[in-house]
């Protein structure tokens, strides 16, 4: 390189320097305007120098294809938002990509953190950016370059962010409107509880693969958004320790999240045999976690390692060598007590021994291999057999069990309870051992299962989509098809969830009139809307549109007035039938008081529930154990009365305690004759006794007391004498 050459090159190195320190020590990465989120730039990890722009990949055939259209918000036309087209890569997104093997679920579906984690670190999987524009003071935009195909438009300005998804190349009059968007922030500790700077906090849009990421300041905290409605996955991680996942609906305006980040532990250990070392063994165990096998050769010490492995998993290692075995299960959450004291390591000796595996195939008497034939391997202890090891046959009818110590072992086959069966007992020397079997087949058990009969035409079908105030789909809502009157259903005819375009298709039993209801019910946003359809036999189309949503707030307090803290509050529509996936409601605090975010509906109520405590008198007796919230309603005030019991102890003349017996019809059994009966209102509480048979008594078995009761105020008998005399 000469001289000038190597000039240039310092000054991009010391730039990229002071850019990389400045984004690290950043509270928050943010776009040009200010708002963190469609961020082109990236936020690292201190791993590797991220890239500083996404770059448009090169694409073959016709890209002359454009979508236009205009962003729109609250005041109108939006000027200067950035628009960005979007598409899901075949095979490479993480929408699309598995989470395991021989799993249905996609990365961001399922439990393994560890597995998304290292996509994300990769910079894998993320739905690429195949066009930018900037609206103009109109509104409009134009995405050009563009080839045949649906893409997702992403929009964002100080006015708010929006999304559309599937919009076709070639569109024109795309509207794009801007809502306020939803703002995540949270708190990531250690399993010490010390604040975790510097984590790499990642969102990623479920049903498009986007990102959108943040590091946490020096207290552990991050702010990230506003992100455009939707479901997401939000990972944080941090070099050094595991990563944690969670899934969330962005909906409200504020989502407030933590997370605790682990250790990674460690298992170390020596292979021996007869008291020697043993280099060159395998010892492997499976990580569910990161679903896949690891596996470590011994060194010339006979000693093995493993590293990362998650505190909360349970690991069976197996080593083996020349034919010999060794296994042994690792539990860290069995050794040191809670969570933030488990073990950081754990040492263990693997003594090998002379082992036995059985392989064979099934076969019908055709000589044909049976596919998924049941194979149990037990091993004999004492007079029974003991299930040790056990699977599936595969496409060829091969089966392989074990290891298990040798001795006298029993296979049994079957085609899982459906035809015939067999067994093999016998003593089984160390080794691999094969053993066949020959299956015998009905005609019913090969022959294909007819299909039924049609015996009438499609069902009544209702279709059509959710979307929020401002007209933009909502993915991910319940919706539910039940009957008319507006009373509490029962079990609904059909339930289904929105797409990611807020659509969604109900089945009716019959022709007539139905309500179909939609619900987005979730920490503290509640939103519901229902309409009356009239089926026919050519169905129905309606759209269902959540109002704007309000805050709702109030205190829950006792008879006396005083605030509970720890009550848990809920709003649902008085129809009821509303499923929930998550947790949905608020939980009061030291004050009493709750907060809902969003709230929208019409017949409202709020539900309060708190351990020891339960609705008044009043409200039992006019059957309503919720509070109504009425229209216009922004400030509700619960009260809550404290459960107040009848107690004692019933016993015989001796003072023996009679440890069976019915009071007011409910059979009762309690080793000192104790009873317990709740107190609903202020009165006369009529007590009765019923003994059975095996208690011997004299005169009646059957026993009456009246006790004055007043409501919150508990009643002791004592020890209660039954008398019947």
């Amino acid at each position: 390189m000469n001289r000038r050459g190597w000039k240039w090159g310092a000054v991009v190195g010391v730039l990229g320097l002071v850019l990389w320190f400045a984004l690290l020590s950043a509270p928050e990465a943010t776009s040009p305007d200010g708002q963190g989120s469609f961020r082109d730039s990236r936020v690292g990890t201190g791993l590797h120098l991220p890239a500083l722009s996404q770059s448009v990949p090169t694409a073959s055939g016709d890209m002359s294809l454009s979508i236009r259209g205009r962003v729109t918000g609250a005041r109108g036309p939006v000027a200067g938002a950035r628009v960005l087209a979007s598409a899901v890569v075949a095979g490479e997104s993480l929408s699309e990509l598995p989470c395991g093997q021989d799993v249905e679920e996609s990365v961001l579906e399922c439990s393994r953190a560890g597995r998304l984690a290292g996509f994300v670190a990769r910079r894998e999987g993320e739905a690429p950016v195949l066009a930018r524009a900037t609206s103009e003071a109109d509104g409009s935009f134009s995405l050009e370059g563009l080839k045949a195909g649906r893409y997702a438009l992403w929009a964002e300005s100080s006015e708010g962010t929006g999304m559309l998804h599937d919009v076709s190349a070639g569109s024109e009059g795309v509207e794009l409107v801007l809502g306020e968007g939803v703002r995540v922030s949270g708190l990531v500790n250690d399993e010490d509880r010390a604040p975790v700077a510097g984590a790499l906090i990642t969102a990623v849009f479920i049903t498009h693969s986007r990102y959108f990421e943040t590091v946490t300041d020096v207290t552990g905290r991050f702010h990230l958004g506003p992100l455009p409605r939707g479901e997401y996955v939000l990972l944080a991680s941090k070099e050094g320790l595991l990563s944690a996942h969670l899934r969330f609906t962005g909906y409200a305006r504020e989502v407030e999240r933590k997370f605790l980040l682990y250790r990674p532990r460690r298992v170390s250990g020596q292979v021996m045999l007869e008291g020697a070392p043993v280099a060159g063994a395998s010892v492997k165990t499976w990580s569910h976690e990161e679903g896949s096998e690891l596996e470590v050769l011994t060194d010339a010490a006979g000693r093995f390692s493993f590293e990362g492995l998650s505190p909360f998993e349970s690991y069976e290692l197996i080593a083996t060598r020349d034919g010999l075995w060794a296994n042994t299960r690792v539990d860290f959450e069995t050794q040191g007590g809670p969570p933030r004291f488990l073990a950081d390591r754990t040492e263990l000796t693997l003594e090998l021994l002379p082992m036995v595996e059985v392989t064979g195939v099934v076969r019908d008497e055709a000589g044909r291999p049976i596919e998924r034939a049941v194979v149990d391997l037990r091993v004999k202890e004492g007079e029974d057999f003991l299930s040790v090891s056990g699977g599936w046959t595969d496409a060829e009818g091969r089966y392989l069990l074990g290891p298990v110590r040798p001795g006298t072992l029993r296979l049994d086959v079957s085609l899982g309870g459906l035809g015939s069966s067999k067994s093999h007992e016998a003593v089984f020397p160390a080794g691999t051992s094969t053993v066949d079997f020959v299956l015998q087949l009905e005609d019913s058990e090969i022959e294909e299962e007819a299909e039924p009969e049609d015996t009438g035409g499609p069902l009544p079908t209702v279709v059509g989509e959710v979307v929020d105030e401002l007209g933009v789909p909502v993915p991910g809502a319940t919706v539910l098809l039940g009957r008319e009157k507006s009373y509490r259903w029962g079990e609904p005819f059909d339930a289904v969830l929105t797409d990611t375009s807020g659509h969604f298709s109900l089945e009716a039993p019959t022709e007539g009139r139905y309500r179909v209801m939609a619900a987005l019910i979730q920490d503290d946003v509640s939103h519901t809307v229902s309409r009356v359809v009239e089926l026919g036999s050519e169905g129905a189309r309606v759209q269902l549109r959540f109002e704007q949503g309000q805050v709702l707030s109030g205190v829950v307090v006792d008879t006396r007035g005083k605030p509970l803290e720890g009550a848990w509050v809920e709003v649902h529509s008085v129809l009821g039938g509303e499923p929930s996936r998550r947790p949905a409601g608020v939980q009061t605090g030291l004050d009493g008081r709750f907060t809902f975010q969003s709230v929208s509906g019409g017949q409202l109520e709020l539900v309060v529930t708190r351990p020891g405590y339960g609705p008044s008198c009043a409200e039992r007796e006019a059957a309503r154990s919720t509070l109504l919230v009425k229209p216009g309603d922004r400030e509700l005030r619960a009260v809550l009365v404290r459960k107040a019991f009848v107690r004692g102890r019933l016993v015989q003349k001796d003072g023996s305690p009679i440890t069976a017996f019915a009071l007011s019809g409910r059979g009762t059994y309690d080793e000192e004759g104790r009873f317990s009966v709740p107190i609903r209102c202020s009165g006369t509480l009529e007590l009765e006794w019923r003994l059975p048979k095996g208690v011997k008594v004299p005169g009646s078995r059957r026993m009456q007391r009246s006790v004055a009761v007043q409501e919150e105020v508990d009643v002791d008998l004592g020890a209660l004498v039954f008398d019947a005399e």
